[in-house]
This record gives structure tokens, C-alpha cells and sequence, in this order.
């Protein structure tokens, strides 16, 4: 994955369950990397991709390359939860599992990344895709035209310029503080000049779900990131609203978007979340054991224009 991400708030509703028995389990990051795993095989079994217990990765193209072509084996996956029956059974008894459709119900429902503008991240992408909408300049112009709810998040919030950054400052909102992030959503996605992404409304639903079931919300703002594919790169931001920091937003000991005293953090380097579970097949089924493994795939999938080399 080459290119820009954009700023995202990571989040997950606090609820204990098995699926979540490791340390610090209410961190939105530990929760997604941890999870991870499970969402992106009931991607594969959406998309048919599930064939003799392994998950291919999507083809384009007429071509497939056994030395390159990814896929996971879905026992791999749930060694450590058990297997996708009961993970379905946990998920769909969990109050903190956002509903999804019934044809297809959702199975860890409980985190995601809702990013700034309308950009969907597959599974696997090579190129990050750019976005054109922007909620933090849309937040400005619904505050402009409703003075109530912008007197309200003046008085819950910490002040902060664009107000964007006041909203997610806190790592646990209040219920009371929810329940206006939840109006401040439901008027931004109602202008937004997009459709309604699956990112965004899915946490839509998870503060309207925290706020019926009075379930803790955990939140992460994380700024925007250069990224080459192997590591991700965060310049330099402010530690309390993480709102980049240039020459506009950080005099070098003080924050001018939220008033916080001090340095901004050092430029990081992490690396990116990566393939997982995702690795090349011929390092489980070797060269010959994955040839053999895609022809009987193509038969399966029907696919007569598809070459294997």
C-alpha cells in the first residue's frame, strides 16, 4: 500500500467477550489488529473467495502468478478463536456487535476506522485512494448554520480550531458527549457531498449503539500518514488533539488548535498494518501444491479466460 492515508479516528466499543481476551482489550489498535483477521475471512466468504479451507485473495486481470498470488488457511486464522461457527454464535448474541445486513449478518462489529473523507480501505490495495470529501470542513459550515448544537459542543467539548479536533480529545466520551457526537454525525453525513460510506456509517451506528446499550466508547484520532508500502510515516503532531503540526497549527511550544502547552511529537515511523493474514501461498502449499491448489480454484470459480502462470 503506496500513497497518503488520511486522518481517521479509531474506534471500539469497550465490551468484554472471548474474542477479546488479551491485554489492554479496550485499546482501539490492540482490538484491530487482534480482530482484524476475522473480518477480512468473512470478506473472502462474502466475495466466494473460501475454497478447501484457504482464502484467495481478490484476482484482476486474466493472469495469476503462483509465485506472487496471497491467500491464508482459514485454520490459521481461528487456532485462536476457535472456529467461524462459534465466532458467529459470539457475535451475534454480543450487544456491542453492529447490526449488518441479515442475509449477512456481521461478525465483530465492534471497532473500525472512520476516516475524514469518503476513502474505502479493501482488504488488500496496492494505492491508498484519495478522497475528496472532508468532514472536518464540513463540521465547520453545519456549526456556522446551527448556532444551538454549536453553543452545545462549545459546552462539552474542549474549544478547539476547526473543531473538528474538540470533538475526539477524549479517549472515553461521556454519554452526554456521544449523544452530540451523534447529532453532529447524523447532520454531517446528512451533507455530506458523497454517499454515505460503509466506514461512516458503521461508526454512526456504533455511538448510537454505545449510547442504547451504555456501552464505553474508546476513540483514537490518528493523523494523516505517508506510507511506501512496508512503513508509515506521522509527521509531527500535537500528543493531545493530534492535529498535524506546521507553521499555522504549532508555534513549537504551543499548540494553536487546542491551547495544549509544549512540543509536538516527533515525526514516526511504524510499519503499516500489512497483508495479514494474508501471505504468499507457496510458502504453506509450495510452488507445485499452489499450481495445483489455483487450477482446481479456476474450475471452481469458472473462470476459462484465466491463465496460470
Amino acid at each position: 500500500m503506496q500513497g497518503t492515508t488520511p486522518e481517521f479516528l479509531r474506534w471500539a466499543l469497550a465490551y468484554a467477550c472471548p474474542l477479546r481476551d488479551f491485554p489492554k482489550w479496550t485499546d482501539p489498535n490492540r482490538t484491530e489488529r487482534h480482530l482484524r483477521a476475522i473480518r477480512v475471512y468473512q470478506n473472502a466468504v462474502r466475495q466466494n473467495r473460501v475454497f478447501n479451507g484457504i482464502a484467495v485473495q481478490p484476482v484482476d486481470g486474466d493472469c495469476i502468478d503462483v509465485e506472487t498470488v496471497l491467500g491464508f488457511r482459514v485454520h490459521d486464522v481461528f487456532e485462536f478463536y476457535g472456529d467461524p461457527q462459534s465466532v458467529s454464535e459470539t457475535c451475534q448474541s454480543c450487544p456491542a456487535n453492529i447490526p449488518g445486513h441479515e442475509q449477512s449478518p456481521t461478525w465483530v462489529g465492534c471497532y473500525g476506522l472512520m476516516p475524514v473523507s469518503e476513502v474505502v480501505l479493501p482488504d488488500l490495495v496496492a494505492e491508498v485512494p484519495q478522497g475528496k470529501a472532508d468532514l472536518r470542513v464540513l463540521l465547520e459550515s453545519v456549526l456556522e448554520t446551527d448556532p444551538d448544537l454549536a453553543q452545545r459542543v462549545r459546552d462539552n467539548f474542549d474549544n478547539t480550531t476547526p473543531a473538528w479536533y474538540g470533538l475526539w480529545i477524549s479517549r472515553t466520551p461521556s454519554c452526554r458527549q456521544r449523544q452530540i457526537q451523534l447529532e453532529v454525525l447524523e447532520k454531517l453525513l446528512a451533507q455530506a457531498p458523497c454517499p454515505i460510506t460503509p466506514p461512516w456509517e458503521a461508526f454512526q451506528r456504533a455511538v448510537r449503539l454505545s449510547i442504547e446499550q451504555d456501552i464505553q466508547l474508546h476513540l483514537q484520532l490518528v493523523p494523516a500518514a505517508e506510507t511506501d508500502g512496508i512503513y508509515w510515516y506521522v509527521d509531527e503532531h500535537c500528543g493531545r488533539c493530534g492535529a498535524m503540526s506546521t507553521t499555522q497549527t504549532h508555534t513549537g511550544t504551543q499548540c494553536l488548535v487546542c491551547k495544549n502547552e509544549g512540543r509536538p511529537r516527533n515525526r514516526q515511523r511504524r510499519f503499516v498494518r500489512g497483508k495479514r493474514p494474508y501471505w504468499k501461498m507457496t510458502r504453506f502449499l509450495g510452488e507445485q501444491g499452489t499450481r495445483q491448489f489455483l487450477e482446481e480454484y479456476k474450475l471452481y470459480k469458472g473462470w476459462d479466460h484465466v491463465t496460470i502462470r
